[in-house]
């Protein structure tokens, strides 16, 4: 029998195993885009099987991407390991993070209480948003903005989960003097797209970036030479690798869960971060246009 200072010490040893886990994770897909072509190789099998890359050793590995070994530990050391060990060992606890789990919300113990619930969901919260923060990149922000304040029109495309992004960044927007647009359903959204050129701007939102529909969205602008900035949880995505500019919402409910609930809040403020970015650049155009939205909303409710 363990003590209850055992257990507790256990508890924190996972605990802080899970947060290595979740660092090793967002820190390959944060930097993917930065990476050489063949150390692509090797963060994209650490991706896609975390467990059977802890088990092998550095030569295994080599051979099974078809790299050197040196290339290797130069990624190991772009990860901030001081050696391939290490390496394996932190995605070793990933794996076990992705074993098969009865319950969805394998972050979460049948046991917990209702505060305790609370403050794990607001932790997972608060780990997505500093991954996120983490993983963007000035000189992207930069280009994405020039994109928005030079586009003809700017239309949002997100289909399920992810319209409730695309909707709330439309509505902020609206406020700003750009023209924009967005329609939930998904043959209208098909519809926009085939009328835009390459005068227009497209914001695509889609949590894993390899929803069929919002694929054949992407294809359909990137026919008619629309620029596509995207945001999504895979740097290695169809969705990423289509667009002109991508933004990764980091969490890692990735790895079990499909819904992208604390992602959505990670998009969210991708978007709230772009528009303050694009209000600022575009004062003078803007402020009349904020002046006037806020003076008919006030209108309305003095008339309830």
């Amino acid at each position: 029998m363990f003590t209850k200072s055992e257990i507790t010490q256990q508890k924190a040893a996972r605990k802080g195993a899970a947060t290595i886990a979740r660092s090793t994770i967002g820190k390959i897909r944060g930097t993917y885009d930065q990476l050489s072509r063949t150390e692509k190789k090797v963060a994209q099998l650490a991706l896609d099987n975390p467990g059977v890359v802890s088990e092998m050793t550095i030569k295994e590995l080599s051979s099974a991407t078809g790299v050197s070994t040196a290339t290797i530990s130069r990624f190991v050391k772009r990860m901030d390991y001081a050696n391939y060990r290490e390496f394996t060992m932190a995605l070793a606890h990933m794996a076990i993070e992705d074993a098969p789990q009865v319950s969805s919300f394998p972050e979460l113990d049948e046991g917990d209480s209702l505060s305790t619930i609370a403050n794990k969901t607001f932790r997972y919260t608060i780990h997505s948003l500093e991954a996120t923060n983490e993983a963007l990149s000035e000189h992207e922000l930069a280009r994405a903005v020039l994109k928005l304040i030079h586009a003809k029109s700017v239309t949002f495309f997100g289909l399920g989960g992810s319209s409730i992004a695309a909707l709330d960044g439309y509505h902020k927007f609206l406020r700003t003097s750009l023209n924009v647009a967005f329609y939930p359903d998904y043959d209208i959204q098909l519809m926009q797209a085939a009328k835009l050129g390459q005068d227009d701007c497209a914001i695509i939102i889609s949590h894993s970036g390899r929803n069929h529909e919002t694929l054949n969205i992407a294809d359909e602008l990137n026919k008619n030479g629309v620029t596509i900035i995207a945001i999504t949880s895979y740097s290695g995505s169809p969705l990423a690798q289509a667009a002109d500019v991508s933004f990764l919402s980091l969490t890692d409910e990735v790895n079990y869960r499909s819904e992208g609930m604390y992602s959505l809040i990670s998009q969210l403020a991708i978007l709230d971060s772009l528009f303050m970015m694009t209000v600022l650049r575009i004062s003078s155009r803007t402020d009349q246009t904020l002046t006037k939205v806020r003076d008919v909303i006030e209108q309305t409710r003095h008339e309830r």
